[in-house]
């Protein structure tokens, strides 16, 4: 195992997971989507892999990335860039159209 000296900054910038999330649901404004849809639509997992699937029985991977979508997801919705609600059994995510009316100082 190679320890890790460093990493181009321009290969951290493309691999950021919460940008690519938020850009996505500021281009899809119209719909709103659960961690498992993003999992789906954004990284191209297939629904067999976690439909009706425990934590337990996923693969592992997919429960890190789960992790990592709804850390991210929490964050965005701190920040005022994304709203979310809980629909039926989950927690829905989406755009929020008021994000660039807020004034930063």
């Amino acid at each position: 195992m190679k320890v890790k000296i460093k990493v181009p900054v321009n290969k951290i910038e493309k691999e950021d997971n919460c940008e690519k999330i938020f850009e996505f649901l500021k281009k899809d404004k119209d719909n709103a989507y659960t961690v498992q849809g993003l999992m789906i639509e954004i990284h191209g997992v297939k629904e067999s892999q976690i439909h009706g699937k425990s934590f337990s029985e996923r693969d592992k991977k997919l429960n890190t990335m789960y992790s990592r979508i709804t850390s991210c997801l929490k964050k965005l919705e701190r920040s005022g860039k994304v709203k979310s609600t809980k629909h039926e059994r989950a927690y829905i995510y989406w755009f929020n159209p008021e994000y660039r009316k807020f004034k930063f100082s």
